[in-house]
Formats: C-alpha cells, sequence, structure tokens
C-alpha cells in the first residue's frame, strides 16, 4: 500500500506544470531581440530577462525601471561585459526603492511582455519593451577586495616552507 501511493504521489507530482524560474534557461527563453522584431506575436509571453538599471521612477500606482540590456548566463546573472542589444521597461505594482534598486546595479527580472514604449535618451526618442514585473533578483555588488589580483605569497593554496628552501612561492 506504500509502494502504491507513494508511486501515485510520484507520478501526479511529475506531470506538474512548472513556474519559469530565474534562475535556470528554459529552451524556450524570448531573446530581447526577438522581442523587438515582432513585438505584437510575443505580446503576453513571460521572458527573463536582465541587465543593469539605469534609472528607476516610483509614480503614485507604480515603479517603472529602465534596464539596459545585458545578456544572461544559464544562471540569469547578467554578463555586464557583453555587447547590450539596448534597453527596455519593467514596470510593478510595487514600490521600488531606489537604495535597493540603485543605478549600475545588476538585475534580472521574470516578466510578460505588453508594449513598445517611447523613451527620450538625452535627445533621442526610442521604442523600448515594455515589461510587466512578476519576480526579479538584484545581483549584491562586486566586492572591490575579493577581485583584486592573485598574490602567490598570500594566496597560494599550500602552505609549508615554499619552493627551493626560500620560505616563499616565488623566486
Amino acid at each position: 500500500m506504500r509502494i502504491l501511493s507513494l508511486s501515485l504521489m510520484l507520478i501526479l507530482t511529475a506531470c506538474g506544470a512548472t513556474k519559469p524560474s530565474l534562475y535556470a534557461k528554459s529552451n524556450n527563453d524570448i531573446t530581447y531581440e526577438q522581442v523587438l522584431q515582432n513585438i505584437e506575436m510575443h505580446q503576453g509571453q513571460t521572458v527573463r530577462w536582465g541587465g543593469m538599471i539605469a534609472q528607476v521612477a516610483n509614480y503614485e500606482d507604480f515603479s517603472e525601471l529602465t534596464i539596459v540590456q545585458f545578456p544572461l548566463t544559464r544562471h540569469g546573472v547578467p554578463i555586464s561585459t557583453e555587447n547590450s542589444a539596448g534597453r527596455f521597461i519593467v514596470r510593478s505594482e510595487r514600490f521600488l526603492d531606489p537604495l535597493i534598486y540603485s543605478p549600475e546595479r545588476l538585475v534580472t527580472f521574470l516578466g510578460t511582455v505588453k508594449t513598445l514604449q517611447l523613451q527620450k535618451v538625452d535627445q533621442k526618442m526610442l521604442s523600448v519593451p515594455l515589461v510587466t514585473m512578476e519576480d526579479d533578483h538584484v545581483w549584491p555588488q562586486k566586492d572591490p577586495e575579493s577581485s583584486r589580483a592573485y598574490n602567490p605569497k598570500h594566496d597560494a593554496p599550500f602552505l609549508g616552507y615554499g619552493y627551493y628552501g626560500t620560505g616563499t612561492y616565488s623566486p
């Protein structure tokens, strides 16, 4: 009886639909470029995009973030060293604190494509996708200490007398 109930539970959970995740790449991810080429075809579909926050705007009923789009790793982290395809706007019904969602922070969103919206950047009017936010993740800022150069005298994985009896790991 236990085996039957256990196998029934396993079968029922295996058939359930899963929600798209911020942290896992899907086989049917819709890219930023695909949406720009044909916005009507992708309206109402869920996208997983990310990038760097350029601007935060809080209004009475909603908040908007302007994001400079960057490609994502398979785990959803924006790769800010890659080329950007453009900008997009994320709209949320909740208040987005400007200290948390500050400019130059990396962020990943799960949201629904709505329409193209005109936005002025400097003196140029751009047509950018508008996405309504379902879920988000603000990535921690990199610590400058953790990005320092490798020093074999202090960062060596092996402790001991060193090479050639010098007591250090470099000549």
